[in-house]
């Protein structure tokens, strides 16, 4: 499999030239990924869009995760990132009306395995409620919703538990929710949790 190569950067943003994949996570160094958080608005309450990464995943399989997301290649800018939607959701166009950029937000994560320090662009993509899915099955095994005011009281910490349900185009597959915490969540620090529910937030009260 060829190495992909990736930009790097310092912690302050600034370009320093390339990496291979392997050797940014192994040696920490800064470089970039693309988050896309998919929302809708079902019976007046907005609701956030979480993927279930595949059990076939190397990196936290089985865990739930930003909707869709990826690293930005050496030769990308932040736009070519909607491969990502298109590559794991299955969405063969994107609306560029419906795709707002937030941001950029500092995402660390460190395990035994990998040092992940990211510039992450942040945008927000709003779908209508019967949109559905065409998953990458060896990324993704899982499409779920929860409420926004229970995703927001999650990331900035003032609930353990976010209740989610499984989705299907135009209604979640039962009224069954499952409650999850954040040891069902791939290992973000708490303060990308906070920005992302605060740019969110922002967003939907512009």
């Amino acid at each position: 499999m060829t190495e992909e190569w990736l930009k790097v950067f310092d912690e302050n943003y600034a370009a320093k030239g390339v990496a291979t994949r392997t050797d940014i996570h192994t040696q920490g160094l800064w470089h970039e990924t693309v988050h896309f958080w998919l929302m809708t608005k079902i019976n007046s309450k907005h609701y956030v869009f979480l993927q279930k990464r595949s059990k076939s995943k190397k990196d936290y399989p089985n865990l739930y995760e930003i909707t869709a997301a990826g690293h930005l290649l050496a030769t990308e800018s932040p736009a070519n990132g909607v491969r990502e939607l298109q590559e794991e959701l299955g969405f063969f166009s994107v609306n560029k009306d419906q795709l707002h950029k937030l941001g950029i937000v500092k995402n660390i994560i460190h395990t035994d395995r990998l040092t992940d320090n990211e510039f992450s662009h942040i945008y927000v993509y709003f779908v209508n409620d019967n949109i559905s899915f065409h998953l990458q099955e060896e990324e993704v095994s899982e499409m779920v919703i929860t409420e926004f005011e229970c995703f927001y009281n999650f990331c900035t910490g003032t609930r353990a538990e976010m209740e989610i349900y499984p989705w299907q185009a135009g209604a979640t597959k039962s009224k069954e929710s499952l409650k999850i915490g954040k040891d069902k969540f791939v290992p973000h620090q708490d303060s990308y949790f906070k920005e992302i529910a605060a740019l969110l937030k922002g967003y939907l009260h512009k």
